[in-house]
């Protein structure tokens, strides 16, 4: 089995450009709308919703926009993305202002960023 896309929400196009397109350097490869029927049938929101497609090495994302979108709490999903370079990528985090989270105990340390829509991103040594 292969997993062969993630669906996210984010609460505008532009800051989903500006981390999966700009940050992350994926390719929007694609955008479309949602109708409010099918939009409902599926994520019971019954409204229409524009979705864009972003595409990297082995990583297809696509992300929904709400503009009303606000994350749960405890917020606890996310994705793990596999970087050659994480001292490369902690960096563009900062300079993109990305928020970054570090979870530490005696033996490892984890790395998390957010996405301008606050969606949880893993980021690990690849």
């Amino acid at each position: 089995m292969l997993l062969h896309h993630v669906g996210i929400v984010n609460e505008s196009e532009e800051k989903a450009e500006r981390f999966y397109r700009e940050f992350l350097g994926l390719k929007k490869t694609r955008q479309y709308i949602v109708p409010p029927e099918l939009s409902g049938q599926l994520f019971s929101v019954p409204e229409e919703m524009k979705a864009i497609v972003f595409e990297g090495k082995g990583v297809r994302i696509e992300v929904f926009i709400h503009p009303e979108f606000r994350q749960p709490s405890p917020e606890i999903r996310h994705i793990g993305f596999l970087f050659d370079d994480l001292q490369a990528i902690l960096e563009r985090a900062r300079l993109f202002s990305v928020k970054h989270i570090v979870g530490k105990t005696k033996d490892k340390s984890v790395h998390f960023v957010r996405d301008y829509s606050g969606n949880l991103i893993e980021i690990k040594q690849g």
